[in-house]
């Protein structure tokens, strides 16, 4: 696939607005109603020291709500990125570890690495259990290696004790990424916000000017909801915390790094040098006929070469010094 399709393209900028992935648009729409309504309204409004006591009370329970908010959740993703970071380390681990085994039960053990890191890339953050079976099968498959020297004995005692450390570490993940906001909480801030820019708006006295600044200040409080958002759903930042370690990581098993072609698109992240893009034909979280090409890329969002043709969901793993497969 080179590109998205229209009804893919309207998906991808709906889950782009409803995720706070676009920022500029609606935040500028929120200004510019905001002024609009302001200058309209004029001098047509009630009792200003009522205005201005009710704006007061609406700002202080909105400021209060959500700045106790924003700096809870960015606790928890400054939680989930660490215990991802480690995770992927203990993956990594295990990778080079197994080097020592039998080169049947090595790659075998590497290609389900490769199988659990795709799975994991495959659905949202905020889904990790669903990539609990490829996670599972890893660990068997780890724990049933057999062991047939004092070197591999070691070397297993290591492996089961990293095994240890990523069930807990995924344990805790699950655990924090499923406190997201409640939908008391965004309805709460969101009475809040559309009741302050109702009283602000009329504060100006249809002034010009008034009406300018009012609705900048519009545009500021509704930046702060889109910034809000991406926390919530665990997309702040996520090019240097999330994208950029995972591609490093699927460099230094000698694996091609796996990207959704959706996060190319929407400017989330623009990698570099040869990659595996792969497309989901079916809604979220229908995983079921994903498709994978190989191409690659000079970090402007554009295919330089694809390498290969579109590649089945059945696909073993494409190695960064492998051929491709059909």
């Amino acid at each position: 696939m080179a590109s998205l399709s229209p009804m893919q393209r309207a998906r991808a900028a709906w889950i782009a607005f409803f995720n706070g992935e676009s920022v500029l648009w609606p935040a500028t729409a929120v200004g510019v109603v905001v002024a609009i309504i302001s200058y309209v309204v004029g001098t047509h409004r009630g009792d200003i020291q009522v205005d201005v006591a009710l704006v007061s009370m609406a700002a202080f329970l909105f400021g209060v709500l959500l700045a106790f908010t924003i700096v809870r959740m960015r606790e928890r993703l400054a939680s989930v990125q660490e215990l991802v970071a480690k995770g992927n380390a203990g993956l990594l681990s295990i990778h080079q570890l197994v080097a020592v085994f039998h080169p049947p039960d090595r790659d075998r053990i590497r290609a389900m690495i490769d199988d659990h890191l795709t799975d994991q890339i495959d659905y949202r953050l905020v889904d990790y259990h669903r990539a609990t079976p490829s996670y599972l099968a890893l660990l068997e498959a780890v724990r049933d290696l057999n062991p047939v020297s004092a070197q591999h004995q070691a070397v297993y005692r290591e492996l089961t004790a990293l095994s240890v450390d990523l069930d807990s570490h995924r344990a805790l993940i699950e655990a924090v990424t499923g406190q997201e906001m409640s939908s008391l909480e965004w309805t709460a801030l969101l009475l809040l916000l559309l009741v302050l820019l109702g009283l602000i708006s009329v504060l100006p006295g249809g002034t010009i000017l008034g009406a300018l600044v009012v609705g900048t200040l519009a545009v500021a409080l509704a930046t702060l909801m889109i910034l809000l958002r991406k926390l919530d759903v665990l997309r702040w930042h996520e090019r240097v915390t999330i994208w950029e370690p995972t591609s490093r990581l699927f460099r230094s098993m000698d694996l091609d790094p796996y990207v959704p072609r959706l996060v190319i698109e929407s400017g989330r992240f623009f990698p570099v040098g040869r990659i595996r893009v792969v497309d989901y034909p079916d809604p979220y979280p229908d995983r079921s006929r994903k498709v994978i090409t190989l191409e690659e890329r000079d970090g402007s969002g554009a295919p330089l070469v694809r390498v290969t043709s579109e590649a089945s969901h059945d696909s073993g793993p494409i190695g960064a010094d492998d051929p491709p497969h059909a």
